[in-house]
């Protein structure tokens, strides 16, 4: 596809999801065969099949493009609300496991970069890392509000104990973290850290 042919189509009518699909597909494959340094626009638009405007009218940086590759992959985090803390806690850090093989190459590529690279570091935050760090920190904040979790406690520390763990698992080892290890995390770290304090057995429920 030319980059005219792109640009009539996007004054015309709305564009094409399937020019989308294939220059995200092309980036992560590029993220995954050659590292983040190699994932230049031209690779991504020469790989893709498209012009660099195209992609430069949907991202503005490659950072944003990569960040949006990423994205792609990642599964929406959600505010959980199971009736108990243990409850809220497990289902929002699962958020956290279970990503594909896919997924875990080219969330790695990305977190492999992040320190040398401040503004992939606060575009990936933004989009990939802030949001499932934040369910976690509002589920904690609910229940220091329900009275169930001390208020003293230190709310962004503990809440990131397995995003810690999980982005460790995926830059080290390419792969998310079980189920059974967020499990552990939430059992054995997380409510303990939490309750702190509290009477034994108090502070699970509503």
């Amino acid at each position: 596809m030319t980059d005219d042919s792109e640009s009539l189509k996007a004054a015309g009518r709305p564009r094409d999801p399937n020019v989308e699909r294939s220059i995200l597909t092309a980036t992560q494959d590029l993220l995954i065969e050659e590292g983040y340094p190699s994932a230049t626009i031209a690779a991504v638009a020469s790989r893709a099949r498209c012009g660099k405007s195209a992609i430069y009218r949907r991202w503005a940086t490659k950072a944003e493009l990569v960040v949006a590759a990423v994205s792609a992959l990642q599964v929406a985090p959600e505010l959980p609300d199971t009736g108990e803390l243990r409850g809220d806690l497990l289902a929002a850090a699962l958020h956290f496991s279970g990503a594909d093989e896919r997924a875990g190459q080219v969330l790695a590529s990305l977190l492999g970069e992040l320190g040398r690279d401040p503004e992939l570091y606060e575009v990936a935050y933004r989009a990939v890392g802030g949001p499932p760090v934040a369910a976690l920190v509002a589920v904690i904040e609910r229940w220091i509000e329900r009275g169930a979790v001390p208020p003293t406690v230190p709310v962004q520390l503990i809440a990131g104990i397995v995003p810690t763990a999980a982005f460790g698992s995926v830059t080290l080892r390419k792969r998310s973290l079980d189920p059974q290890t967020v499990a552990d995390l939430v059992d054995l770290v997380m409510l303990p850290a939490l309750l702190a304090g509290k009477p034994h057995g108090k502070g699970l429920g509503k």
